[in-house]
């Protein structure tokens, strides 16, 4: 009996050992299983990932490839620097609306002219109201370090430096004053084409609004009559045009054969080369 139990035993501790071995290996499996899952799973979620982002940068790349004008054109407006010694009229014309816009003796219009100076040739640009035939209120000229000069009034006719720097123009954030010089820029052009001179043959004023978030302008043509009871002239007034400037910061003028329509007569501030 002793020997048949210690063969029971023997075998008994076996079956333990068997079962152990098989314990401990199914263990190994299964952790073996769940590595190897976990690594499929990670490498899918790379994959996953790196398919994402692979997307967005070539979504990236088209929406860039797709507008290359655009992005020319931001990088030119960024990386432009003017040379304010040889300017053009028309950048001339622009410093000069932006100075005097913002540091305005009234809220009159006023037109800008541009010309060489009988006495000694040198370019200036005068600021002369449109709403009656007066000498020029203010000067202005280029000095020799590219520095914007205008009248002096406590030295006349000396001349002080205003500006030294060609300013940043933002066509959608212009102030009263400066879409009055836009104005009265396209609407002189305008009369012209028409064969009137709006320096010596007619006076007019604008007259600036707010409606649905857009600025426009109303231009009238001013007569003047005599006062029956003396004293000064009567100003009387018809309106004759009118702009805004839209969304974009272009300058828009009503259509004449549809007032429920407006073209852009402007794209750059203070030109008025589309005028024909």
């Amino acid at each position: 009996m002793k020997k048949f139990k210690g063969k029971a035993v023997f075998v008994g501790v076996g079956v333990i050992v068997l079962l152990g071995i098989a314990g401990a290996s199914a263990a190994i499996l299964s952790h073996v299983s769940r590595e190897s899952g976990k690594q499929v799973t990670t490498s899918k979620t790379q994959n996953s990932s790196q398919t994402i982002k692979g997307s967005l940068q070539t979504k990236k790349l088209s929406s860039s490839d797709s507008s290359p004008k655009k992005q020319t054109t931001d990088s030119v407006q960024q990386d432009t620097v003017i040379d304010t010694k040889t300017l053009s009229d028309l950048q001339f014309k622009q410093w000069v609306a932006i100075y005097a816009g913002e540091n305005s003796l009234d809220n009159r219009p006023e037109r800008i002219v541009v010309f060489n100076r009988e006495s000694d040739g040198k370019r200036v640009a005068n600021t002369k109201i449109t709403e009656a035939q007066v000498d020029s209120r203010n000067t202005f000229e280029v000095n020799e370090n590219g520095e914007l000069e205008s009248l002096d009034f406590e030295h006349y006719p000396a001349m002080k430096v205003s500006s030294t720097n060609f300013p940043s123009i933002d066509q959608k954030k212009l102030n009263e004053k400066e879409i009055k010089y836009w104005v009265v820029a396209v609407q002189d052009a305008i009369f012209s084409s028409e064969g009137t001179d709006p320096k010596l043959d007619l006076s007019y004023g604008v007259d600036v609004r707010l409606e649905n978030s857009l600025v426009y302008a109303d231009v009238f043509k001013i007569y003047y009559t005599p006062n029956p009871d003396g004293g000064a002239a009567i100003a009387n007034r018809t309106k004759v045009n009118e702009f805004r400037v839209n969304t974009d910061g272009n300058l828009e003028m009503i259509d004449k054969n549809d007032h429920s329509k407006y073209i852009i007569i402007s794209q750059l501030f203070m030109d008025a080369s589309l005028v024909k």
